[in-house]
């Protein structure tokens, strides 16, 4: 393991009973809010110049310059704009043309007796001169005051400052939630959500080549240049259904801009539309959940405790070659190492190009009882059999994750499970850990239990049992418990290290009465936790969230495609993998259990992905010869496929991915930052293309 993350984690290894120390505290975890009948409207009708942003700069006021960027201020509107000085693109915070609904520089969403009601900056705050600004280095502050009287006599008076600073080659957009309430504010109005630039680049025209953006699975871009009649909003959720990254992003001709949240992430969703042909914009942005709140059919549940915390957003422009998905993924990528979010990795730290192997030794099944019962599907001494064999076929560095072996109770993987095979079986099989040819990853939960298992594990805001289905999340407060139990097996079994699989999934909040614990503080104490078991030794992570990864070695499982699958004008991209190659090995799904296997293994070199096998030691007296999940039918196809990664990628884990792009149909290019390139087709015929021909569905390495 690079020595920064080893030295790092030690630190936070130090300091983790204090993990949770934002948590815990004593109050009651949510209320009911019963639901008003009455219907009541909150925005008012607002000059229109309040809604438009001018196109014109030079009516603008100059606030700052910086790098290629320069600050603009729009007085009559309370909005900034940036020029970038290199394409010579004016991106501002409202549109320039009316499509028939209200913008705004900010919304804040609120609950009133039940009902939810959504307040523009524009229409409640510029529009009733109650937004006042204030010039200060490199920047301004624009403090939007929404005072509004309800029909019913309920004030609404909200004080939102909202700080706009270039820094460090990018614009800062810092809103402070600890100044949300006004003094004389009624205690009936209770804010949900925020909304932060959700018009800025927003326009109803786009041009051939223009996209947004999203970090769906691996990436998605949606394309602008068509304005269909129909096309549902999008809203993702950060950290679930595959969501890794708090970052989106826009295209415009030769300019973009690429958008890394910096704080607050946790409880933000990336939202966008399209233009359709009777109306409204292309636009994307981030929206964020200030207070938990559930709807039920006669009542609201709110949490009794909103953030108070600051959320900031940082924009990167982009111009010509770097104004794409790959020149938006390597501005994330700087952000993110700057800011210490990911560690830099060396290249010659890196050793030989592994072998990603998962073997299924046990397959746990909660019976209608709620008990957990257990089917051996590997043996140790199989185990065995299988680095016997990987080894005389020549292959080094394997990552070995032993799935099912531990105990599951809600004191997390305590132990080795007493099947299914002895301990002196168990001690040969980690020997193997004592040589440069295998590190074994235990499969441990860090944050969660069978759903099954009821002790220990947290409510939703309604009370029932908070899980992803198959798994029921567990108290803050145990979350440390399971942390040093996996530190303590570690080093007790001599296991090299561990792989934790669900904390990397999913982050929830912690809605118990006497354990309230927020997204926010969920992730930092999760994030702080696996830097202390990666102390210890090698850090495995199952799927990949940004905020578990920081000190991990190896993603496995990562999505390469999320909730918009192959929806209408949306089209996969390699985002993520652009922000994480060279600093993180990360692997997909198992190659092997796939429909088409060549394919996905091809997959994995277009986005430059370690692949990733998943095995068991079937009995072939019993199982079909045909069962890629068993290894003895597919030892020989990965050590082929092994050998071909290997020998293209040997030297390209420690490279940045600089560019990416369709050649023609079913051919595709990746560029690497030491002047190599890889063609892929996945057609059935082969190809020419640049003086170079690509065999049918294979792989050619070029420079």
């Amino acid at each position: 393991m690079n020595i920064i993350k080893k030295l790092t984690a030690v630190l936070l290894a130090a300091v983790i009973l204090l993990s949770f120390s934002a948590c815990g505290k004593s109050t009651p975890a949510c209320f009911a809010v019963k639901k008003d009948t009455a219907s009541v409207t909150v925005s008012a009708d607002t000059d229109k110049k309040a809604l438009y942003s001018s196109k014109n700069k030079d009516a603008l006021k100059l606030i700052a310059k910086s790098d290629m960027m320069e600050l603009y201020f729009d007085r009559e509107t309370c909005t900034v704009s940036v020029y970038d000085t290199a394409s010579g693109k004016l991106w501002s915070s409202l549109p320039a043309k009316a499509s028939g609904e209200k913008t705004s520089a900010v919304a804040v969403t609120v609950l009133v007796k039940g009902n939810s009601y959504t307040l523009s900056s524009q229409s409640d705050s510029v529009g009733f001169s109650s937004a006042l600004y204030e010039e200060r280095e490199n920047g301004i502050t624009v403090s939007y005051g929404f005072k509004r009287t309800l029909e019913d006599g309920t004030k609404i008076n909200l004080f939102l400052p909202v700080s706009y600073t270039l820094s460090g080659g990018a614009l800062s957009v810092e809103a402070d939630c600890g100044r949300l309430y006004g003094e004389n504010h009624d205690s009936d109005v209770i804010v949900t959500h925020i909304d932060i630039l959700p018009f800025f680049g927003a326009d109803r025209q786009a041009a051939e080549g223009d996209y947004i953006l999203l970090p769906d699975g691996s990436g998605v871009t949606v394309e602008l240049s068509d304005n269909p009649k129909k096309f549902d909003s999008i809203s993702l959720p950060l950290y679930r259904d595959g969501v890794l990254l708090g970052a989106f992003g826009m295209k415009r001709g030769d300019s973009a801009f690429a958008v890394l949240m910096d704080e607050g992430e946790e409880l933000a969703s990336v939202e966008a539309e399209k233009a359709l042909s009777g109306g409204g914009y292309n636009r994307v942005y981030g929206r964020f959940e200030i207070t938990p709140s559930q709807n039920k059919e006669d009542e609201v549940l709110v949490c009794n405790e909103g953030y108070r915390g600051k959320i900031r957003l940082l924009y990167r422009f982009l111009s010509f070659g770097n104004a794409d998905y790959i020149g938006m993924a390597g501005a994330v990528r700087e952000l993110l190492i700057r800011n210490g979010y990911l560690l830099s990795v060396a290249e010659g730290e890196k050793g030989a190009y592994p072998f990603n192997l998962s073997v299924v030794f046990q397959n746990y099944v909660t019976d209608s009882r709620g008990r957990a019962l257990s089917q051996t599907l590997t043996t140790y001494s199989q185990a065995q059999e299988m680095l016997d064999s990987l080894k005389a076929k020549g292959i080094e560095n394997i990552k070995f994750r032993m799935k099912g072996v531990l105990t599951d109770d809600t004191a997390a993987a305590s132990d080795f499970s007493a099947e299914p095979g002895r301990k002196s079986e168990l001690s040969a099989l980690l020997s193997y850990g004592d040589a440069d040819f295998v590190s074994f990853y235990p499969d441990g939960a860090l944050v969660s239990v069978p759903s099954g298992q009821k002790a220990h594990t947290v409510p939703a805001l309604d009370g029932t049992v908070l899980s992803d289905g198959s798994r029921a999340f567990l108290a803050s407060d145990r979350i440390d418990t399971n942390a040093n139990a996996l530190v303590s097996l570690m080093r007790e079994s001599g296991a090299y290290g561990i792989c934790i699989n669900d904390a990397g999934r999913e982050l929830y909040g912690d809605y118990s009465a006497d354990s309230l614990c927020l997204k926010t503080d969920m992730a930092d104490s999760i994030s702080a936790l696996a830097g202390s078991v990666s102390a210890s030794g090698g850090l495995m992570i199952d799927t990949g969230n940004m905020y578990a990864v920081k000190y991990a070695d190896s993603v496995v499982n990562m999505p390469l495609s999320g909730k918009l699958g192959k929806r209408e004008l949306c089209t996969a991209v390699p985002f993520i993998p652009a922000v994480l190659h060279g600093l993180t090995d990360y692997s997909f799904g198992a190659v092997n259990a796939e429909k088409n296997s060549e394919k996905a293994f091809l997959k994995c070199l277009e986005y430059g992905a370690v692949p990733y096998y998943e095995w068991y030691g079937a009995d072939l007296s019993t199982q079909e010869k045909t069962d890629k999940s068993s290894y003895l039918n597919y030892i020989t196809e990965a050590q082929t496929q092994y050998e071909r990664a290997a020998e293209a990628f040997g030297d390209l884990r420690g490279a940045r991915i600089t560019e990416h792009y369709r050649v023609k149909k079913n051919v595709y290019y990746t560029g690497y930052d030491n002047s190599t390139g890889i063609y892929v087709n996945y057609g059935s015929k082969p190809v020419s293309v640049n003086g170079v021909t690509v065999e049918a569905m294979s792989f050619l390495r070029v420079g």
